[in-house]
């Protein structure tokens, strides 16, 4: 998280013209100082003469990242993985369902408007820093949720003789619930710069989960963005944030259900109800090495995200 103090500007604002300048013309502005001189984790200096270079195998990534750190800019090491933990609670709308290709919504047969659905993701990611600014990411993971519903079934438009005699309830209001388990594979993104103490950042992932219940998988693509600081507080030294996040996942669910001597195949279009939700978090840097992120998401999605990251 310490590579979102790296300004994508900073090849444009005179990076050739510092170079030329000698450690005695230079007059540092004290705002631009290290944020915390004693702590093991540097952070972004400004202009400050003094490398924060590391002699690692790893300095062939990213490229232009030893004339950067030779200035003071402070990059994370270039690779990663992490380990993550994702929780997520949020209703879908329910656009039509089909049994064998027949429309049941629109008649009025079979009759659902929303879905609650509920789910946690273990994710395995590995990353690169290609650039000081643009970072690249694969992932794999497992997922299992479960989606919940009301369902009205109206018999009456295929049986309208027979729901007309008395005692016959073609009527039924009821709920339903689907459990499911997926694994996840995807890859995604990252472009980031700051000024300072203070970062700014744009990420796209796209996933896929084949899901157990359907014989089509689901994709989504997810843009988030984050705005936040970076410093000591106390005892915290790493970054804090907030940001929004949007998920487009319209999918079909085609689910075969076997009553003996047929399968009938129902088929329900779903898309996310609320795309939008809002997002505050934050990064303990613990060394230049490990971290521990944790970020809550509100509003009609709300989702819980835990992250441990090892740089190398």
């Amino acid at each position: 998280m310490r590579s979102f103090l790296i300004l994508l500007l900073l090849w444009s604002f005179g990076l050739s013209a510092d170079t030329q300048e000698t450690t005695a013309d230079k007059k540092v502005d004290p705002a631009t100082q290290r944020e915390n001189p004693v702590s093991a984790v540097p952070y972004e200096s400004g202009d400050q003469p003094a490398s924060t270079c590391e002699d690692r195998w790893s300095n062939f990534l990213p490229i232009w990242g030893q004339d950067a750190c030779e200035r003071g800019y402070v990059l994370p090491r270039p690779f990663g993985i992490s380990l993550g933990y994702m929780h997520q609670d949020q209703p879908f709308d329910v656009t039509d369902i089909f049994i064998n290709g027949i429309d049941v919504k629109s008649p009025g047969i079979a009759v659902v408007d929303e879905v609650q659905n509920e789910e946690s993701t273990y994710t395995l990611r590995l990353d690169a820093w290609i650039l000081p600014f643009w970072n690249v990411y694969g992932i794999l993971g497992r997922t299992s949720g479960e989606a919940n519903g009301p369902l009205q079934v109206n018999l009456e438009p295929v049986f309208p003789l027979l729901c007309k005699l008395p005692g016959n309830n073609c009527s039924i209001d009821t709920t339903f619930t689907l459990k499911y388990k997926a694994d996840v594979v995807g890859f995604g993104t990252t472009i980031a710069g700051g000024y300072k103490d203070f970062f700014g950042m744009i990420d796209y992932n796209r996933t896929r989960a084949d899901l157990d219940i359907s014989i089509t998988d689901a994709r989504a693509t997810v843009i988030s963005s984050r705005i936040g600081w970076n410093g000591k507080l106390g005892g915290f030294t790493g970054v804090l944030w907030v940001g929004a996040m949007y998920q487009d996942i319209s999918q079909v669910l085609d689910l075969p259900l076997d009553i003996g001597s047929d399968v009938l195949l129902v088929s329900i279009d779903q898309s996310t109800q609320a795309p939008w939700n809002y997002l505050v978090g934050g990064q303990w840097d613990i060394n230049r090495s490990f971290s521990i992120l944790a970020e809550f998401g509100f509003g009609d999605r709300k989702s819980q995200m835990l992250n441990l990251t090892y740089r190398f």
